[in-house]
Formats: C-alpha cells, sequence, structure tokens
C-alpha cells in the first residue's frame, strides 16, 4: 500500500472513531448505522493482499487520549458501547465488484478488542492517578491539620500562660499597694508615737527618752524592712536581710549603752543625794 493512500486510510479510521464517540443515541438512525457499516467495510474490505488496511494501535491511543483529554470531543465510554453495538449487529451482506459478499467481521472485532484493551488502560491510569493525588491531598490535608492543631496548642499554651502572668501581676499590685498602705500606716504611726514622746521628754528622764526612741526605732526599721523586703522579693527576687542584722545590732548596741548608762547614772545621782543629805544633817 502507498503511503498516501494509508495516510488516507488512517485519517478515515480516526474519523470513525471519533463519530463513534460522540453519541449512545447514533445507531437510532437506520441511515447512519448502514453508513458506518459501509465506511468500515471500504475501510477493511480490500481484495488485494498489498491494499488491505491494518489499523495501527497508536492511532487508537491517539484517538482516546484526545477525547479523555477533550470531553467536547466525545466519550470513550461511548465509543466502547457503540463498537460492541458494531460488532454484535454487523451482518455481511454487501457485494465488491467481482459479485462476492464482503465480510470484516474479523476486522471489526480485532477493532473493538484493540479499543476496549486501551480504553480499560486508559480508565486503569486516570483512576489510579486519582488515588495518587486523592492518598497526596489527604496527606497534605492531614499535615495541614496536624499544623493548624499544632497552632491551637502554642496558642493555648501562650493564653494560659498570658493569664498566668496578668493574675500574678494583679496580685503583685494588690500586695504592693498593701505594703505600701502599710508602711504609709506604720511610718505615720511612728512619727505620731515619736511625737509624742518628743512632747513629754520634759516630764521623763533622758535616759527613759532615749531607751524609748531606740526601741520605737528598732520597730519601725523592722517594720518597714520587712515590708520592702516583701516587695524586693516580689520585683527583684532577691533576698538581702544583712542591713536589717547590721541596723538592729547597732540599735540594741546603743539601748545596752543607754541601760548602763542609765544604771551609773541612776547610783551616781543616788550617791550624790546621800552626800548632800548627811551636809545637811551634819549641818
Amino acid at each position: 500500500m502507498d503511503t498516501h493512500r494509508e495516510k488516507k486510510l488512517r485519517r478515515e479510521f480516526c474519523d470513525i472513531l471519533f463519530e463513534l464517540s460522540k453519541s449512545q443515541e447514533l445507531f437510532q438512525d437506520v441511515h447512519i448505522r448502514v453508513s458506518i457499516y459501509k465506511r468500515l467495510e471500504n475501510l477493511y474490505g480490500s481484495t488485494k493482499p498489498n491494499e488491505s488496511f491494518r489499523h495501527f494501535y497508536s492511532d487508537i491511543f491517539s484517538v482516546l487520549t484526545q477525547i479523555q483529554q477533550d470531553s467536547s470531543l466525545g466519550d470513550i465510554n461511548i465509543l466502547g458501547q457503540n463498537l460492541d453495538i458494531i460488532r454484535n449487529g454487523y451482518k455481511p451482506q454487501n457485494k465488491d465488484d467481482n459479485g462476492r459478499i464482503i465480510d470484516v467481521s474479523d476486522s471489526i472485532k480485532k477493532l473493538y478488542d484493540h479499543v476496549n484493551l486501551d480504553i480499560a488502560r486508559i480508565l486503569y491510569s486516570d483512576a489510579a492517578d486519582r488515588r495518587i493525588l486523592g492518598e497526596e491531598s489527604i496527606v497534605e490535608l492531614q499535615t495541614k491539620v496536624n499544623e493548624i492543631s499544632y497552632g491551637i496548642k502554642e496558642a493555648k499554651e501562650l493564653q494560659t500562660i498570658t493569664e498566668d502572668k496578668i493574675q500574678n501581676q494583679q496580685k503583685e499590685y494588690i500586695a504592693i499597694l498593701g505594703i505600701f498602705s502599710s508602711v504609709v500606716l506604720t511610718f505615720t504611726a511612728g512619727i505620731a508615737f515619736s511625737t509624742s514622746v518628743l512632747n513629754n521628754i520634759a516630764a521623763a528622764s533622758i535616759y527613759r527618752t532615749v531607751l524609748i526612741s531606740l526601741i520605737i526605732g528598732i520597730v519601725l526599721i523592722n517594720v518597714i524592712f520587712g515590708l520592702l523586703f516583701y516587695i524586693n522579693k516580689l520585683i527583684c527576687n532577691e533576698e538581702k536581710i544583712k542591713p536589717l542584722i547590721i541596723s538592729n545590732m547597732i540599735l540594741l548596741f546603743m539601748i545596752l549603752c543607754t541601760i548602763v548608762a542609765w544604771y551609773f547614772g541612776s547610783v551616781e545621782t543616788r550617791n550624790h543625794r546621800v552626800f548632800v543629805n548627811e551636809i545637811s544633817w551634819m549641818v
């Protein structure tokens, strides 16, 4: 078969396949059914061995892939159904120029077999592709869900931490306000007490006044230092008690000195009074 005729027959073959893929109702029209049978007989029915047409697998695959990729060209399932109708309904009855019956049943059966084999391959490949894409989509979706879940978990943890910080800050503010209020009240009370002592300084001895002042100083220093110590622990998380120990030791030393001075001062006053009484008696 010359190349030009072969190309012509191959184009006719592809045109027949495209036409058969367009509609399921194609063979309800008798004229179209007869026309298709005649076209197939003209395609496959050559009596000369060298002129007989043999369809190409590549042409079948090309037509099927084009139809599968573009639904406007038809449907490969419809093509398979129509070829099945042709295979079951074809009855040789037309004659060639020599008066012999043209029978292309074998060629139609091979065409039906080859087309359906490629249809099955394409459908299987598409199903596999969809399955792979579906699995990839599921994996991608699961990854996104995991990322979102992790983000929600982090957000909840951050929210919990923030709430704890806010609660702790509220407690610290309340504690600091309370402590400063206590400092103010303590300091005010100490000043008031000290003022009362100083107002009555003339009615008491100097030793008693100094001793009471030192005791008031120890009380005020310890109370104020305790409150400031708690504030420092809340804010700076530091615990420094050395200044309090030093100040208490100094005040206690001063109290001890005052008591000793008061004792010796009382003894000297008592001796002076005895001496004065003796002189008065002698006079």
